[in-house]
């Protein structure tokens, strides 16, 4: 005969009944102490929990400045390598006598070889040239004295007397530069008359921007001493009430 649902049920429970009866622990033991500091230890266990979050973070930066100083050196050690390469090469350059090859050395010699000298003439010419473009503001002029005029002179003269002769400016000259200057500066719309004020402006701009960069200290202004405080007598108060009395009659 076939059994019912709630026979079903019923049996399913004895099984279970029976089979904790025959696995189930013989008795529960609490320890009192282990139970207090479960139930009043979750602000501890967070508190080390959020310590040991710390000490992670902390062990992870000191790995990535250690990998970073690493790649630095890294870097640096190319760096070094690269420039000591570069020295060498230039050193080679200066020990062939600055020349990259054998042929470049050749071709200077051969040019050495057919080269004759300077033109001593040319070169007195190009002096000439120079003293005259330098005679144009100072020269010197040197004038020797007759043989003639000196026997019948009484007094001891000397032979040659120098005079430096200096240009003065041409006033006219100036006043066209001046007005090339203004018509300049008009084109580019520049102010003449605000230029001190400009450079001034500027210099003090400077100045803040180096000390705000730290390049430069900034100035140390003095203290203003402070007036020391006293009580006035009557006479002084009345005096000064007086003054203020006059100064408030003025303006009317």
């Amino acid at each position: 005969m076939a059994r019912n649902n709630r026979e079903i049920l019923t049996g399913g429970k004895k099984y279970i009944q029976k089979k904790i009866k025959k696995n189930g622990v013989e008795e529960v033991v609490f320890d009192k102490g282990s139970r207090v500091e479960y139930l009043t230890g979750f602000h501890k266990r967070k508190l080390q929990r959020q310590k040991k979050a710390q000490e992670t973070i902390k062990e992870q930066e000191r790995l990535a400045r250690i990998e970073e100083r690493r790649k630095i050196r890294e870097e640096r050690q190319k760096d070094m390598e690269k420039q000591l390469a570069e020295l060498k090469e230039n050193a080679k350059i200066i020990g062939a006598g600055g020349y990259e090859s054998e042929e470049e050395m050749g071709a200077n010699e051969q040019d050495d070889e057919d080269w004759q000298g300077f033109d001593d003439k040319k070169e007195e010419e190009e002096a000439q040239d120079e003293d005259k473009d330098k005679g144009i503001l100072k020269r010197k002029e040197v004038y020797k004295l007759d043989e003639d005029i000196r026997s019948d002179l009484p007094a001891v003269v000397d032979e040659e007397t120098t005079v430096v002769v200096e240009s003065l400016e041409n006033p006219a000259i100036t006043r066209i530069q001046n007005t090339n200057l203004e018509a300049l500066a008009k084109a580019n719309n520049v102010n003449l008359e605000k230029s001190d004020e400009i450079l001034e402006e500027s210099i003090t701009r400077a100045k803040n921007y180096a000390v705000l960069a730290g390049v430069t200290k900034p100035p140390v202004k003095e203290k203003q001493k402070k007036k020391k405080f006293r009580y006035l007598s009557k006479a002084e108060r009345r005096e000064n009430n007086r003054k203020a009395k006059d100064k408030k009659r003025d303006r009317k």
